[in-house]
């Protein structure tokens, strides 16, 4: 909704916060779903941001250096869309009125690169908080990179608002306790303090005092008593903008304010109704006609904006303008989708022709991390064993902004969900751990392949080879759960060669990946291929004479079944060796392409040290399945691929049977 405010009138704030209020309001009785209470809660703080901070230009809702604003508080949707449509950006009444139907602008819960505004999808809580975090390091890495003593070229803020419930989560607190260790000043977090969830109030569960724990995590801490009193508001979140620290402030709201059930969970999570809205419309002053707005108060709004940011884009085009040219390379890259080749790795081949495939990676990433400037990689305290470490490219911290290595500490949610925030902001981030604690940042990433961000998960200590460590550290069934989730490709390389293909194959794209390695050292096998990896399946060994069967494996498995199909080959039998690197790749291919790799009639086993869910549908009978579905136990390699039949004597003698 665009409005023109042609002379410069007092301004009625509280008549703007009416109308962003009571506009809320329809959209939730429209839909017959919604959030009311934050809501009429918390738009004098949305109200505060947008006329008086944030800066932005609607017309250019993804320009580089905005701010960004992260709605944490994802159910607050409908408070976040008539904020942005009274604002000026790219929505108009219709699309207020589609809130939370099938292909609308205003989806149930906020969502990246569908409505005009919105930095970031939230809804599970706490996943916001924590990506704020992200971008909030991302803006000082980009500061530290293009920034001069003359010019600020990257400068954007972060605001996020959050409530109770995020910060119950304990995403929330794993990020925030690593954004006070890094001092990250240019973060500021609105609290949203009602002391009501959904089903009641917080005292029941949420007692501590917030104040003092986020000033032990390194936070400057603040205090607004009344969100009402819209001058004390302003003022604080000016100082805040001036800390050497992240800010929190702790703004006193009442949920549901002005119904009948203010102050309770009763007006959290259900529409109004017509009697209590009406009630209400007369409390704002306005008619009760459904999406009836002001003209005013819209003017009023935008022209607020206006006078802060109308040459925000063209005061910033032309300091850039007067950037060397490498540095306005390096911009132009930025702002594009973040694509990068791998023509010439610096990659030296093991000497022996073995190596673990972590080995493999970490070569591979020394040489990428040394090409690109908008690389940054790091791990839950597991650099050590993930083998991710730029060696040469530093550590980001408080007092270097310029590394690109982050230490997230033992925090792997907070690490997934602060890499979205990154992401998010034109970096491409490289996260890792074991494979078997990718159950901890499930969540964020889950949100990574929602939002389809480029960011690469490393999940090392892929299986039950893991030996010693025993079940708690070896994997078992997440490989299928992360093969089971939307939109997301899932690389397990057998070999040195596939390990350099599926880099090639993510980098090359903007998807989001998870790259799966083993601990044990694996030769590169005659056959493999790096360009093949991107199909997701192709021939490792063809058969030399007449095909008799068919040998599916992924990871170190792979070499497992070539010693197997070597062995089989001497007693008469000549099968098949297909890798199968990328399943979801593979499952791109025609029915023509599948086929020539496994044709109809012949016999297929799979070999894979993981869940037999995987390659259920690829036999027709699961003995043909040599998997696991049992947890692992602790031992040496040996002694437990003995006790779980992965042997090459044992699948070779059960093969041999089935054929």
């Amino acid at each position: 909704m665009k409005a023109k405010k042609e002379k410069d009138t007092p301004i009625n704030e509280v008549k703007i916060i009416e109308n962003i209020r009571a506009l809320g309001i329809d959209m939730i009785e429209e839909a017959k779903s919604g959030h009311p209470g934050i809501v009429l809660g918390a738009a004098p703080i949305l109200y505060t941001l947008y006329a008086h901070h944030l800066r932005f230009d609607p017309d250019h809702p993804n320009f580089l250096n905005r701010d960004r604003f992260v709605m944490s508080a994802g159910h607050g949707s409908a408070l976040l869309y008539a904020t942005l449509a009274m604002a000026g950006f790219d929505l108009e009444l219709e699309d207020l009125k589609a809130f939370r139907k099938y292909g609308s602008k205003t989806p149930g819960h906020p969502e990246v690169g569908i409505t005009p505004g919105v930095d970031m999808s939230t809804g599970p809580l706490g996943q916001g908080v924590a990506s704020a975090v992200g971008m909030a390091i991302a803006s000082k890495y980009q500061q530290a990179i293009f920034n001069t003593k003359k010019k600020d070229i990257i400068d954007y803020q972060i605001y996020c608002l959050v409530g109770d419930g995020d910060l119950m989560e304990g995403v929330s607190y794993e990020a925030l306790s690593l954004a006070g260790t890094l001092k990250l000043d240019n973060l500021i977090l609105l609290y949203d303090s009602n002391h009501v969830s959904l089903d009641g109030k917080t005292d029941k569960t949420f007692q501590e005092n917030i104040q003092e724990r986020m000033t032990a995590c390194g936070f400057d801490v603040y205090e607004v008593m009344n969100s009402e009193d819209l001058e004390t508001l302003n003022s604080v979140i000016e100082q805040a903008k001036k800390s050497s620290q992240p800010s929190f402030i702790e703004v006193h709201t009442t949920l549901g304010k002005f119904t009948s059930m203010e102050g309770t969970h009763f007006v959290h999570g259900n529409p109004l109704g017509k009697e209590e809205t009406t009630k209400l419309k007369e409390k704002l002053h306005m008619r009760d006609i459904p999406f009836t707005i002001s003209r005013d108060a819209i003017e009023d709004f935008q022209y607020q904006i206006h006078l802060r940011n109308h040459k925000l884009v063209e005061k910033w085009e032309k300091k850039v303008a007067d950037l060397d040219s490498t540095l306005q390379e390096e911009l132009q890259f930025l702002q594009k989708d973040p694509v990068l080749t791998l023509a010439e790795l610096d990659y030296i081949p093991p000497k022996e022709g073995k190596e673990s495939l972590r080995e493999t990676s970490a070569k591979v990433l020394s040489s990428l991390g040394k090409k690109y400037t908008f690389l940054l990689n790091g791990s839950a305290d597991l650099f050590s064993s993930c083998k991710n470490y730029f060696q040469e490219e530093g550590d980001f911290s408080a007092t270097n902004r310029l590394g690109k290595n982050l230490w997230f500490g033992v925090r792997e949610h907070a690490m997934g969900a602060i890499a979205n925030g990154l992401a998010l902001c034109g970096i491409r981030p490289i996260v890792s751990t074991y494979l078997s604690f990718s159950d901890y940042l499930r969540p964020s990433l889950r949100m990574t392949a929602l939002m389809n961000l480029p960011v690469v998960y490393i999940f090392s200590h892929d299986s039950i080879s893991v030996g010693e460590d025993g079940p708690t550290h070896q994997a078992v069934e997440q490989l299928v759960s992360l093969r089971a989730m939307p939109n997301l490709d899932v690389y397990r390389p057998g070999d040195a060669n596939e390990v350099i293909g599926s880099y090639k194959a993510i980098f090359e794209s903007t998807h989001p990946a998870c790259l799966i390695l083993g601990r044990n050292s694996v030769p590169v096998l005659e056959g493999s291929s790096t360009n093949a990896v991107e199909k997701g399946a192709y021939i490792v060994k063809k058969e030399e004479r007449k095909l008799d069967a068919v040998i599916l494996a992924t990871g170190e498995e792979l070499s497992l079944a070539y010693e197997v199909i070597a062995s089989l080959f001497q007693k008469g039998y000549d099968i098949r060796l297909v890798s199968i690197p990328c399943m979801e790749r593979y499952q791109l291919l025609s029915e023509e392409e599948k086929e020539e790799l496994f044709p109809v009639g012949i016999k297929k086993f799979v070999i894979e040290r993981s869940s037999s869910y995987s390659f259920q549908s690829f036999v027709y009978d699961q003995k043909y399945l040599f998997t696991v579905d049992r947890f692992g136990a602790s031992g040496s390699k040996e002694e437990i691929d003995k006790a779980y039949s992965f042997t090459k004597e044992a699948i070779e003698e059960k093969i041999e049977k089935l054929l």
